[in-house]
């Protein structure tokens, strides 16, 4: 087992990894070993398939193809096809990072054929849902017109097989790791808490690339708010029209928030002697916050100034990471502090609209 966990966190996986996520590399890199393990081949399988299910040259149901392809991932030929699917891919593939996992796609692959068996489970659990999350993008986006989801219920669904999956998967590896030290241990990480965070987050990514998402045919803001606000889809195509937009970003801003509050309830359950995966709860969380906060400030419907956190931002939250580990009471007063100036952030926004 050893050296199969060794294989999946070699240099080339690592690089890999690096190339092709901003701040998650940065979490899993000081992860336990064996959460460090599934975390890395989790990603890695998931982040692919958004490549191929985003290649333009594919066609639709090639696309269902693959994600019929990795439900059935303990089926060496399936892995085959997808392999072969990325090394297709990956010449047309303008991304470097993106282009060098499909061209690696079939080592992935086999990393987890070489995975315990009683690991697996929780991977297809994290595969199957991203997978119905696709799904929904491929059959609503047909990506020559533009189109939106009907109803709230219909992001809640989304942000939940996008991100509230893998929170879920999170969070069970968690739980597995600390049973396995105190089998006796009742105060464990919840699935439904690792839900909402992993919802969180994935709004923080719908809000911050509107822009990028309608300019592909994409519009993630339901039917049912876009016409509250006397607007359709088309319309976020000009961004002299956010004005009218801004209630709606500002109503999922504090939908992205109250999921994340039970952030301060699950940092709680860690014991902090574990400070690397206390970190690793930090830093995203922190930075969804501080993305909220750029979103809040910006007009989202400009592709040219696309809200995100800076590079400093983010070395400076892990610099000022060492007495978040040992205080829960420190984590939650930072947690707290960046929730106020978000909602001075749109309450200052509403004002300055209606002076």
């Amino acid at each position: 087992m050893a050296s199969k966990r060794k294989s999946l966190v070699s240099e080339e996986t690592r690089k890999l990894l690096k190339n092709v996520s901003r701040t998650l590399y940065l979490s899993i890199k000081i992860m336990p070993e064996s959460i460090r393990s599934d975390m890395s081949l989790g990603y890695l399988v998931c982040r692919a398939l958004d490549s191929v299910v985003d290649a333009p040259q594919l066609p639709r149901n090639e696309k269902l193809e693959m994600l019929r392809l990795v439900r059935g991932i303990d089926n060496e030929d399936n892995c085959r096809r997808m392999a072969e699917a990325g090394k297709r891919l990956a010449p047309e593939t303008a991304n470097a990072g993106e282009a060098e996992l499909l061209s690696k796609f079939g080592t992935i692959l086999n990393i987890y054929h070489e995975t315990p068996e009683a690991r697996r489970p929780l991977l297809k659990m994290l595969f199957s849902g991203i997978a119905e999350g696709m799904e929904t993008d491929i059959k609503h986006f047909d990506g020559t017109n533009l189109a939106a989801f009907a109803k709230e219920e219909d992001v809640d669904r989304y942000c939940h097989l996008i991100g509230g999956v893998p929170g879920i998967f999170w969070a069970s590896l968690y739980r597995k790791y600390f049973l396995a030290r105190n089998p006796g241990e009742k105060n464990l990480p919840s699935a439904e808490d690792g839900d909402r965070i992993g919802k969180a987050l994935q709004i923080t990514n719908i809000l911050k690339d509107i822009a990028a998402d309608i300019k592909n045919g994409r519009c993630y803001i339901p039917l049912s708010d876009l016409e509250s606000a006397g607007l359709k889809p088309e319309d976020l195509r000009k961004p002299e029209n956010f004005q009218k937009l801004r209630p709606i970003i500002n109503k999922w801003l504090l939908w992205g928030i109250s999921n994340l509050d039970c952030s301060e309830r699950f940092m709680q359950t860690i014991p902090k002697r574990d400070c690397a995966l206390r970190a690793a709860v930090i830093w995203p969380v922190y930075w969804s916050e501080d993305t909220f906060a750029a979103v809040a400030k910006a007009n989202v419907l400009d592709s040219s100034r696309r809200p995100k956190i800076s590079r400093r931002r983010i070395y400076s939250t892990i610099m000022a990471t060492p007495p978040l580990l040992v205080s829960n009471m420190a984590f939650a007063r930072g947690y707290r502090f960046r929730r106020e100036t978000l909602m001075l952030s749109m309450e200052s926004s509403v004002t300055e609209e209606n002076l």
